[in-house]
């Protein structure tokens, strides 16, 4: 009998747990399909962009919505953008995402990039780099995003 009783409580805890994971699934897959539908109104409505290539998001002193892709002309452009405001420049004069990851790579042999993005802060345009080392540390770098110099590194410890 108390078999039966333990046995139900595990399995009742499973599919609770189960149906739990599957609701948070769910709804960060919705809320990041939300943004995506957002951001491409957006491209539509505020910039000649006409076709995207990626939609990411930097998150610094203010988040942005960053888009890469191609304007009327065939440009490579990308496009920092909020609900209030949009910043824009072309990518063929900033320095290629795999001369970053290239540097990068140089840089921090035994370390995995986790994330390459376009950041924006104030009139600062710059690739910001997620690196995770060996050691669990999360490094976060920028690079000026024409001149490819590092502006600045940071380094967080895992807790």
């Amino acid at each position: 009998m108390l078999v039966r009783i333990i046995v139900g409580a595990i399995i009742a805890l499973l599919v609770t747990g189960a149906g739990f994971a599957y609701h948070l699934t769910a709804s960060v897959a919705g809320e990041r399909n939300q943004f995506e539908a957002t951001v491409r109104e957006w491209v539509q409505a505020r910039t000649t962009i006409v076709e995207i290539e990626s939609i990411d998001e930097y998150r610094g002193t203010e988040s942005y919505a960053v888009v890469i892709g191609k304007n009327n002309a065939g440009t490579p452009v990308v496009a920092w953008m909020t609900a209030e405001k949009v910043a824009f420049d072309r990518m063929d004069l900033a320095v290629p995402r795999k001369n970053v990851e290239e540097a990068v790579s140089k840089a921090f042999p035994q370390s995995e990039i986790t994330h390459i993005v376009p950041g924006l802060e104030k009139d600062k345009k710059f690739w910001e780099v997620t690196v995770k080392d060996a050691n669990g540390r999360y490094h976060y770098l920028h690079y000026d995003l024409f001149s490819g110099a590092l502006l600045a590194s940071y380094v967080l410890s895992p807790t």
